[in-house]
């Protein structure tokens, strides 16, 4: 049953009479925008009798249209709808860049078995079938995906046949009949605290790549955090750095999706020295390629300002919009660039298997196991949501209510054994 909006209207047809004494009616009812042409469609009919009887007859012509099929023949594709459908949102801004790669890539691997099909032809049995042979290794990249690839993919194709059906291109959404595939993402894993701080102490800062990834470890960022992170975002007087852009796939900025992506973290003294060597192996390298981002710096009351850097008796600093994370030229590093370099070196780091996301989670499980309160953390990792948090909290955090049980049991037991 399609729900229409409006009372519909009564237009009169016999010009020349009052409404008391007109007795020819055209009763026309909107059925919604044509998304192809952006008209707005109707449908009417004409009826013979009072303007009272014409009231009660609308009533009753809009009940049956909504009791009908109104779904037309449609000449869309899979694969034209899904271009549209994610052209139409980039255009409303609904999306940002990469997810909106992501989502082609999305429609693509779906659009690989019902990629030419008609939208009106898609069945719950053929998306069922699609499912099982993506499930079977029938895929663009002749891989079988995972369940929780599939389960990402059922998701954003819900919602465009539900996009489909708000636009009566589709009577019902196909996937309202076909089970959602089960995720079986594996759990996160966690670096010991020995390897955290292994790890920590092999990172060179002053080579670009390897500071962005201690970024990643001892601030809990993601890649696109610390890639997007300059040299004014970081306080040296206060000892923080302040989170509030990330670098798309261009090496472009963006703000952050939600409000909990802004956030300034404090930074150890420890850190702290360690960015400072990776500001003074970048002035040294701009002096010699790209001079306009360094800054001359003069002394205040004798003492040079924090941050800046003394070199052959002369003291530097770099502009504030200068990257941390960039090459020779003062060029941003991309989250590709950086996904692209960890896999080739982690080995020589003793992380050989390890991805880059576990880092992050492993700067929060460490400060789960050190008995920071879940609202921190959540603000120290940016979550919007509170339940994501809780997941690594609650995880860790089994051990030591165990631990505390069980002592509590210890102490319970002499009174057991009098009983």
């Amino acid at each position: 049953m399609k729900k229409l909006s409006g009372s519909g209207s009564i237009v009169q047809l016999e010009k020349n009479k009052s409404r008391s004494k007109c007795r020819k009616w055209k009763l026309v009812i909107s059925t919604g925008r044509d998304p192809a042409t952006g008209k707005y469609r109707q449908k009417s009919k004409n009826f013979w009798g009072t303007y009272t009887e014409a009231k009660r007859e609308i009533e009753s012509f809009r009940a049956s249209i909504e009791n009908e099929s109104i779904v037309e023949p449609s000449s869309w594709t899979f694969t034209e709808y899904a271009e549209h459908y994610v052209n139409a949102r980039v255009a409303a801004g609904e999306i940002q860049e990469r997810t909106t790669s992501t989502l082609r890539t999305t429609f693509r691997q779906l659009g690989y078995h019902i990629g030419g099909m008609k939208l009106q032809e898609i069945t719950p049995v053929v998306l069922e079938q699609a499912y099982m042979n993506l499930r079977n290794g029938k895929s663009i990249s002749g891989r079988p995906l995972s369940g929780t690839t599939l389960f990402n993919i059922n998701v954003s194709a819900y919602r465009l046949f539900e996009d489909a059906k708000k636009k009566n291109l589709i009577e019902e959404n196909p996937l309202e009949k076909v089970p959602a595939p089960r995720k079986d993402t594996k759990r996160k894993r966690a670096l010991s605290t020995e390897s955290f701080v292994d790890l920590v102490e092999s990172l060179d800062p002053a080579n670009s790549m390897q500071c962005a990834v201690l970024l990643c470890l001892t601030l809990g960022l993601r890649r696109s955090e610390a890639l997007g992170l300059s040299w004014g975002d970081i306080d040296f007087t206060e000892r923080t750095v302040n989170v509030h852009v990330s670098s798309d796939e261009h090496g472009n900025l963006k703000e952050p999706k939600s409000e909990s992506g802004y956030r300034i973290i404090p930074m150890t003294n420890d850190l702290a020295t360690k960015l400072l060597r990776r500001k003074e192996a970048q002035v040294i390298e701009y002096l010699e390629t790209s001079p306009r981002f360094v800054i001359t710096c003069s002394q205040r009351n004798g003492k040079l300002l924090s941050g800046a850097i003394r070199l052959d008796g002369k003291a530097y600093d770099l502009d504030p919009d200068t990257p941390l994370i960039a090459d020779a030229y003062g060029k941003r590093t991309t989250p590709h660039a950086l996904s692209e370099w960890w896999p080739r070196n982690r080995e020589k780091f003793g992380v050989e298997g390890w991805c880059l996301h576990e880092l992050r989670h492993s700067f929060l499980t460490l400060a789960a196991q050190s008995g920071v309160h879940p609202a921190v953390m959540q603000q120290l990792a940016g979550h919007s949501s509170a339940q994501t948090t809780m997941e690594i909290y609650t995880h860790i955090n089994m051990f030591s209510k165990r631990a505390a049980l069980d002592a509590m049991q210890e102490t319970l037991m002499p009174y057991k054994d009098k009983s």
